[in-house]
């Protein structure tokens, strides 16, 4: 699964802490929360409407201008932040929870995960914890706890409809040192520092923020420098405002009404044609959960120079370190989309090689496509299909099963029944492999335990490998359309992206392409529509996992064999060296063809693999999954 998730303004750091026990009750809460307003100055906070902050952000080894505007009296907010490679903002208006991403255009956080989280965030804006009015906030005394030294008050605050965030008070000062709170898969902390008196209220001028998995993989990272606050009377509607969100840097050939792109599937991936600066057809994967992204290979082929270094998270427990380029042009087909921000990232070698005389992956393409243009799957003619935005008319609606689409981050997501339990899945493009089925929504709805007794298996993406098992689901209900045959992979809690507690799962290509889909984010839906042959999916295997090391492309090393599988049988074992797979060359095939030759094939599929100590093995896949 290709999974990126980017926060240029997001805010966490993963604290641990020794708790050192301490008496707790209703009137501990409340001397402590008193002992703070008193500390801050609440009283004099009163007075005021809103509130703007100036000052730079430093993130990613990049800095540039920053600032934010609050409503005090709602919550409403806008955060902007400029600097030499791109733009980012957030927000919260009266239609609810925005972002902007690094390519300039927005799109709604309304999941329900995603409002409960912004309630709390946006309480924790406003200085709510100040608030000496009847706000609806539930109070709760916590242990103290040590930290790197330094011992602290906490004090939880929940607001109404909200989530719970721990506070953290220095019990010298009584002033607020840090905040802490989870928020979808991840653990956010903002640190507040360089206290200053600004009208009778004690503000911080230095506020660092970041995020970390459960696993303690780290996401982006950032620092925010205030060098001015100002009080308002009235809350300024205009700085308030969301971007109207209008496509402006699109321009489609010949003023075509869409363009038609080359897109076929290896082993999974979804591979689309495009041209960077001229320079083209390279292999993408077009991505519904990520971002414009350029190999460290293809950055460097192409003669791209680089910006900044930060790090982010994906399928996996660890993280990937990322730096920035511009692209003047991003072709495809008649559509040629100007002045984009691309990430630059170390992706293995062994994901993007296809095989001597193939152009290797060079990169991911995501929310960028998604919110220029209404986007059509067409997997009977292999094509996709982009209609523009704001160009001429209006994309129209599709007609099929229509699916609802909301957001918490970046990944678009739909109600979906797996085992006649409902729950929240995010619709992937860029998973080349089975369902994904979280363990925290599994164990909640009582079925955690008949997955876990499912085939092991190793998988993993962006922040690196760990071992799932799989097992045949009893039915999945996506929209009106029911499959009885699909096999889910359970993941792991600490599996970052893979194993989001706020969700149920992610559902990517096996199902995915049973269908022709289309994707219109201005409407927020998710057609599915049906192909011309029905599809029938198969899942027999070899059982086991290779990589093609750099070093050595003229072979893959198996790193996994799958106990009691056909491989094993044969006589395979890790760290045996295929050199050729059904009689051709290992050294011409790509990890996508290997994946096509050993997996996802009918009961019986015969495979012979060729070592490189000159054994042959020859196997007849099988499937594996318990039913």
């Amino acid at each position: 699964m290709i999974k990126l998730k980017l926060r240029p303004l997001s805010r966490l750091l993963l604290i641990g802490s020794l708790l050192l026990p301490t008496f707790a009750s209703a009137d501990d809460a409340h001397d402590l929360l008193r002992q703070l307003q008193q500390a801050h100055g609440a009283a004099a906070l009163q007075h005021h409407a809103a509130l703007v902050a100036e000052g730079k952000e430093e993130s990613d080894g990049l800095s540039g201008s920053w600032n934010l505007t609050v409503d005090l009296r709602n919550g409403h907010f806008a955060e902007h932040a400029r600097n030499p490679v791109f733009t980012g903002a957030d927000g919260y208006d009266a239609q609810g929870r925005w972002h902007q991403d690094i390519s300039g255009l927005i799109h709604p956080n309304d999941s329900d995960e995603a409002t409960t989280v912004a309630i709390s965030e946006n309480w924790l804006r406003r200085f709510g914890f100040l608030s000496t009015g009847t706000d609806d906030v539930n109070y709760r005394r916590l242990p103290d706890a040590e930290e790197k030294g330094h011992r602290f008050a906490r004090l939880e605050a929940t607001p109404a409809g909200g989530r719970a965030m721990t506070l953290w008070i220095d019990p010298t000062t009584h002033r607020l040192d840090h905040v802490s709170w989870q928020s979808s898969f991840l653990t956010f902390t903002q640190q507040y520092s360089d206290y200053r008196a600004v009208n009778g209220v004690q503000l911080p001028f230095r506020i660092s923020s970041g995020a970390a998995t459960a696993a303690g993989g780290l996401d982006n990272a950032s620092t925010d420098i205030v060098s001015r606050y100002q009080w308002l009377d009235t809350a300024p509607t205009a700085a308030l405002q969301r971007p109207d969100g209008k496509v402006r840097d699109v321009t489609m050939a010949h003023g075509a009404s869409q363009a038609v792109v080359p897109m076929h599937l290896e082993g999974g991936f979804l591979l689309v044609d495009v041209s960077i600066n001229g320079k083209g057809p390279l292999p993408f994967i077009l991505d519904t959960g990520g971002h414009a992204i350029l190999t460290i290979e293809a950055a460097k082929k192409l003669g791209f120079s680089t910006q900044g270094q930060g790090v982010s998270t994906g399928s996996g427990p660890g993280s990937m370190t990322t730096a920035y380029t511009h692209v003047d042009h991003l072709g495809m087909g008649d559509a040629d989309i100007r002045d984009q921000t691309f990430l630059v990232m170390p992706y293995p070698y062994a994901m993007c090689e296809r095989g001597e005389g193939r152009e290797p992956v060079a990169g991911i393409l995501g929310l960028e496509i998604f919110e220029r243009f209404a986007v059509t799957f067409d997997y009977d003619h292999q094509q996709l299909i982009l209609q523009p935005y704001d160009q001429g008319q209006a994309p129209a609606a599709r007609q099929g099963n229509v699916l609802p689409l909301r957001f918490t981050d970046d990944m678009p997501l739909t109600d979906a029944e797996l085992d006649d339990h409902r729950g929240t899945f995010g619709i992937d493009t860029g998973n080349s492999g089975l369902v994904l089925l979280f363990p925290q929504w599994a164990e909640r709805t009582g079925i955690a335990d008949r997955y876990t007794k499912g085939t092991p298996a190793p998988t993993g993406g962006v922040g690196g490998q760990f071992t799932a098992h799989f097992s045949h689901t009893r039915s999945l209900k996506l929209g009106e359309q029911k499959l009885d045959n699909v096999v889910a992979m359970l993941t792991r809690a600490d599996a970052a992206a893979t194993g989001n507690p706020s969700e149920a799962g992610n559902i990517g290509q096996d199902v995915l392409s049973r269908y022709n889909v289309h994707f219109d984010y201005r409407r927020q839906q998710m057609v599915l529509m049906p192909r011309t042959e029905t599809i029938t999916r198969h899942y027999a295997m070899a059982g086991f996992r290779a990589d093609k090391p750099q070093e050595q492309p003229d072979r893959y090393v198996i790193s996994w064999v799958i106990p009691g599988s056909p491989a094993e049988q044969a006589g395979l074992k890790k760290d045996d060296a295929i050199t050729a797979v059904n009689g051709k060359a290992a050294k011409t095939i790509g990890l996508g063809e290997l994946r096509d030759a050993n997996m996802l094939l009918p009961e019986g599929t015969p495979l012979k693999l060729t070592l490189s100590d000159g054994r042959t093995l020859d196997m007849k896949l099988r499937d594996m999954a318990p039913k």
